[in-house]
């Protein structure tokens, strides 16, 4: 604890009990909550470092793009073998009942399939169909699941969808739409579809062209380049931001796109799709096209090597995740994944203009939560993702590469992985059981993860396989796992709550607890969730309301 003195420690422990006992009472807020956050610093100081916090074996290697799930779903070769996972039941590990292991004979029986699991492809094509909402989920009767959610959803999704590439898969380099032109003479739709470069497009033609004029902007100081970049993320829409030096490591060994073959829709019109939709909409059959592979050059495509990395995050609907895992909570990523696009396509035009090359990016590219570690947004959780203080996992992140010299953040600790040690909140509530029960973030081998994971580096490791094939039964994304953490909260005073309790021993393993006696976020077990009536209220209370929770 440093040198803190006996008068401050009893202050801080006193002020943490009181603060987890009290955290759900408003009128509490306003006189605790400077005290909470003094208590904090005092007992859980924010600590910074400029080296990458976690363990990176020397064995580790980039993953490739081609290997992440959303693309080696369209892989041909993955819809020959039933989907495998790193363990067949993990309650000899936990000791629990496994709720997802038999994951891939539900889904291979919802497509009409009796003799075998389903494959990662056949997992991947039923998810899709769900998931853009032409296929409705099989719980379309009750709430959270109805057409009406599942519009919303994909309403919040058509940015992503129809404009910026779909990078959300982590298609790259950049993305790309198919969109139908209009006839200027006869205001009618072409029945032909042209293909468009999406909003992360990697176009630096602008730049180009100030720099050949002498018109590059040229900054006083690195230090003011750094605060007018951050200043004009902040304004153009992100609600987070940092700097991250460009580290190798964490790009992509390959970049990749699905590759889209033409079919005829019903009025006569050519559309494009990574997979044969007649065949899955007549048949429930599942036939992919694979993958449009490319090296990982960034000179070759984008004409510059980057120098830094400005990372950025987008916190996701508070509302929308309360009804996790509905399909109605998928609106909460489906809003900021086409909010990203929108404000990365912004920055970079910003940029661009003022003469600097830049890449926006959303998934594709380079993996994201460590470049975010390393920007000091926030640390890397049990669940995989990033955690940041203010709004905890409850956030998406985009990414933009430029040669413009920056300064950058210190990767912060502030109590998530001493917390997530010991709460396992997002394991217990995970219906696949993808998330791991240890104890301890470990360096993982090869062996502990599946293929679509990058071994050799120190986390907590998460079934990807196991995740996904819950998504493809629910129909939609899941959220569970950060509907339940303990810093998926409303407001700073909660999180500071949360670093005092890593620090105090007679509090530390009963601080998961806090959260269930004062009914934040719900139950932690996935079928309560759902079957107590939790889920299906606020699902209500989501569409009731149209005050939205701060």
């Amino acid at each position: 604890m440093g040198n803190i003195d006996r008068r401050s420690f009893f202050k801080a422990s006193l002020l943490g009990t009181v603060a987890a006992a009290v955290a759900s009472a408003t009128v509490a807020k306003a006189t605790f909550n400077p005290l909470v956050a003094e208590a904090a610093d005092i007992m859980a100081p924010v600590r910074e470092t400029a080296e990458f916090p976690y363990k990176v074996d020397e064995k580790y290697q980039r993953l490739p793009a081609s290997k992440i799930l959303y693309l080696k779903g369209l892989d041909p070769e993955e819809n020959k073998t039933p989907i495998k996972f790193v363990h067949d039941d993990v309650s000899k590990i936990t000791g629990k009942k496994d709720t997802g292991k038999d994951l891939p004979r539900i889904n291979a029986e919802l497509l009409g399939i009796k003799d075998r699991p389903a494959t990662l492809g056949e997992t991947y094509v039923k998810f899709a169909f769900q998931h853009d909402g032409t296929v409705l989920p099989v719980r379309e009767k009750e709430e959270g699941w109805r057409q009406l959610d599942v519009a919303l959803a994909v309403a919040s999704w058509a940015v992503e969808f129809w404009y910026s590439g779909f990078t959300a898969a982590g298609s790259g380099p950049g993305g790309i739409n198919t969109l139908y032109p209009i006839d200027p003479v006869t205001n009618k739709y072409a029945n032909e579809p042209v293909f468009v470069p999406g909003l992360f497009h990697w176009d630096n033609s602008i730049a180009e062209n100030r720099r050949s004029q002498g018109q590059q902007w040229k900054f006083n100081s690195t230090e003011e380049a750094t605060k007018i970049v951050k200043k004009a993320s902040l304004f153009l829409g992100a609600d987070l931001v940092g700097v991250a030096p460009y580290d190798d490591r964490w790009t992509f060994a390959d970049w990749s796109r699905p590759n889209h073959q033409p079919f005829k829709l019903p009025n006569g019109k050519t559309a494009y799709a990574p997979f044969n939709v007649e065949k899955y909409l007549t048949k429930r059959e599942v036939e992919t096209y694979g993958l449009i592979k490319s090296e990982a050059n960034w000179e070759k495509y984008a004409g510059f090597k980057p120098k830094c990395i400005i990372a950025l995050a987008f916190e996701m609907s508070y509302e929308a995740f309360r009804t996790a895992p509905s399909a109605l909570c998928s609106a909460g990523p489906g809003v900021i994944y086409s909010k990203m696009a929108e404000m990365s396509y912004k920055l970079a035009t910003f940029l661009r203009e003022l003469g600097y090359n830049v890449i926006p990016s959303g998934n594709d590219t380079a993996m994201s939560v460590p470049i975010a570690v390393q920007a000091g947004l926030g640390e890397a959780g049990r669940n995989g993702l990033l955690v940041t203080q203010k709004y905890g996992p409850r956030v998406r992140i985009a990414k933009v590469y430029t040669d413009l010299e920056l300064i950058p953040d210190k990767a912060k600790s502030f109590g998530v992985r001493e917390f997530c040690r010991l709460c396992k909140k997002c394991a217990d509530a995970c219906p696949a059981q993808a998330i791991s029960h240890e104890k301890e973030a470990r360096v993982l081998q090869p062996e502990d993860c599946g293929t679509s994971e990058a071994p050799y580096t120190e986390k907590w490791h998460v079934d990807a396989h196991r995740c996904h094939s819950f998504w493809s039964y629910n129909g939609n994304d899941c959220g569970n796992c950060i509907a339940v953490c303990s810093w998926n909260k409303i407001g700073q005073w909660n999180h500071d709550v949360a670093r005092i309790a890593t620090q105090i021993p007679l509090v530390q393993d009963a601080a998961r607890k806090f959260d269930e006696w004062f009914g934040y976020n719900g139950p932690v077990n996935p079928e309560e969730r759902i079957e107590s009536g939790y889920v299906k209220n606020k699902v209500n209370d989501f569409w009731n309301s149209t005050e939205p929770i701060k």
